[in-house]
């Protein structure tokens, strides 16, 4: 019996906001059976596997476990439906969504509110920064909507994330070696984003260093 399954019907159920009884119907199969299922009492048969795998626009292959890409082309990179850059906005929030919230399970497992203080306040000021930028590229938006010298945004954030830097690491974690098989056991839907930002942004910061 496959061991990922259950748990990859559980996910993405209730990430799609779906109750068992909901699920079951569009299914045309029990809540029962369905529970059976996602406890890994019963193992599915392949047609309703592929019906499941239609249903949540997934493949097969991600059902399984077999892979972290809910849906690859022939390249092995997961499709997109079109190319209009609204599209790609989504994908993006998606993947940052994704990783915040591995983030965010993590930290709160430290079990120090001054964490999670300090990450909201680094996120805060990213995000801040990024639009402050952009709203002020059109010189006919007014200047004072800001009351921050900008020369001092980039202290800030400096500040913050060294902060939180040596909060991490003068704390005495006692829990087991996290590796990246880990991350995906306890994240299998939000992994593929993960290992998507970590790639980019360190090929960018060579790039940058270059």
């Amino acid at each position: 019996m496959n061991k990922d399954f259950p748990r990859m019907l559980n996910l993405l159920r209730t990430e799609s906001g779906l109750s068992q009884k909901k699920l079951a119907k569009d299914l045309n199969i029990s809540q029962g059976l369905l529970s059976h299922y996602e406890n890994g009492k019963r193992e599915c048969n392949l047609d309703l596997l592929v019906k499941i795998a239609n249903y949540f626009d997934v493949s097969c292959d991600y059902l399984l476990g077999r892979t972290t890409m809910p849906k690859p082309d022939k390249r092995g990179i997961t499709k997109r439906k079109n190319k209009n850059p609204f599209n790609a906005l989504g994908e993006q929030m998606d993947k940052i969504k994704h990783v915040l919230y591995v983030y965010y399970s993590m930290i709160a497992s430290y079990k120090n509110p001054e964490l999670i203080k300090s990450s909201d306040a680094i996120l805060s000021i990213s995000v801040y920064s990024m639009f402050r930028s952009a709203y002020l590229a059109n010189p006919k938006n007014d200047v004072n909507y800001f009351s921050v010298n900008k020369d001092n945004i980039f202290p800030a954030f400096a500040l913050l994330s060294s902060s939180l830097e040596r909060k991490l690491s003068n704390m005495q974690i006692n829990a087991p070696k996290t590796s990246f098989v880990k991350l995906y056991n306890e994240f299998p839907l939000e992994y593929k984003s993960l290992d998507d930002i970590i790639i980019f942004s360190e090929e960018y910061i060579k790039k940058l260093d270059d």
